[in-house]
């Protein structure tokens, strides 16, 4: 154990070396994809193929929860704009600008850019602003005959996109995982790794990760659906309900359709009530922001 610890725990990808009294063998942990790099580091060593088991596995973190200071900037977490907090929804880049999209609503004024600064998680925590909004485009007024209700302001997205300063530690294509799904859990657990973009079906079950209620999942109800918000003269036009659990401070949130660890995006959520959130889908998303590279 002694022998393995000093090789393997010096190279990128060793997770652990134990003596493991069960199986009297040194169990050496390591991340997925690494297998064969610490084979190499074993048969280097001299040490009896028959002694060593090599086994995959998730990198040990310290624990944080989506409301903690996190680095590199992931997916799912707590942002925090003048007043308000919200969730970053995923990393992307734009015109090699690299960039992380989050809801209108959650700049300082939606529709329209102002260059809102970011913090993460709140400026209190760390005074470094994360990013600045470069990108959000206008509502367009109603005119009755426009798809719009007379008198309204209409958008296919409630999305902007924050360019980050530089600097900022950000990993493009992971959303941070926590345990659950449904728990209320916001402790991190480890990843999602996103392997591509897409669209969700009702029946299909859809997830998000959220500050302030962690992992939620459910089925989608109902897809391309004109939204009306309480309170306000805005409709977001086709959007998708689905059936899972939503709080304040969620708005932001990436959704997603999850495959083991990998997945696939389909939107960020913007709103809902109890147990039915509201998300934008991400082909809106890229008809109003441009086409992002999100992995």
């Amino acid at each position: 154990q002694a022998r393995a610890s000093a090789e393997v725990l010096a190279v990128p990808g060793g997770v652990f070396v134990d003596a493991d009294e069960a199986t009297n063998r040194v169990a050496i942990g390591v991340e997925r994809g690494t297998a064969a790099r610490f084979r190499g580091i074993v048969a280097r060593l001299g040490l009896p193929e028959a002694a060593v088991v090599i086994e995959e596995t998730e990198p040990i973190r310290f624990a944080a929860t989506l409301r903690d200071r996190v680095r590199p900037v992931v997916g799912g977490l707590q942002i925090n704009f003048p007043g308000f907090l919200c969730t970053l929804g995923f990393n992307a880049v734009r015109g090699g600008e690299n960039s992380f999209i989050t809801n209108s609503h959650c700049t300082e004024e939606q529709g329209g850019t102002e260059g809102t600064p970011y913090w993460q998680p709140l400026k209190s925590v760390d005074p470094t602003q994360i990013g600045t909004e470069v990108d959000d485009p206008v509502y367009l007024r109603g005119t009755g005959d426009n798809g719009c209700p007379r008198g309204f302001r209409c958008r296919f997205s409630d999305a902007s996109r924050a360019a980050y300063a530089s600097g900022i530690d950000f990993e493009l294509g992971t959303i941070a995982r926590t345990s659950g799904p449904n728990n209320s859990s916001i402790e991190i657990t480890g990843s999602f790794d996103i392997i591509k973009e897409g669209s969700a079906s009702v029946g299909q079950t859809a997830n998000k990760i959220g500050r302030t209620t962690g992992w939620t999942q459910g089925a989608v109800t109902r897809t391309c659906v004109n939204t009306g918000v309480l309170g306000s003269n805005i409709v977001q036009l086709c959007q998708t309900f689905v059936a899972a659990g939503v709080g304040a401070g969620d708005s932001g949130s990436p959704v997603f359709l999850e495959g083991r660890s990998n997945v696939t995006l389909v939107g960020i959520l913007w709103g809902g009530s109890g147990s039915r959130f509201v998300y934008s889908p991400i082909s809106n998303i890229e008809q109003e922001l441009g086409a992002l590279t999100t992995r």
